[in-house]
């Protein structure tokens, strides 16, 4: 895993997780997605993945302009960018 383009601009994460979910957005953005709303397909592997690994009620947002104002159950959230000028939004409500 490369941290090249990795900013990470607010998280509540352990270190485990938090590797993790750059590792997934990493190959979530290395996906060919070829119809759909990319950033939406974006977000549902990314929260998929989480799921799965992490139990359910994982939230992804993905996208270049967005505002928020989420509730998190402890480490659980992180707002970061693997992607110039795209941000990745995720927690736990």
């Amino acid at each position: 895993m490369t941290t090249k383009n990795v900013n990470i601009f607010a998280e509540d994460m352990t270190e485990e997780m938090r590797t993790r979910a750059i590792a997934v957005s990493q190959e979530a953005f290395q996906t060919k997605i070829s119809k759909g709303k990319t950033f939406s397909t974006l977000a549902g592997t990314i929260r998929d993945k989480f799921d799965k690994d992490y139990g359910i009620g994982w939230n992804c947002v993905v996208g270049k302009a967005f505002g928020s104002y989420v509730t998190h159950e402890m480490k659980t959230y992180m707002y970061f960018s693997v992607e110039p000028d795209v941000h990745v939004l995720l927690w736990r409500g």
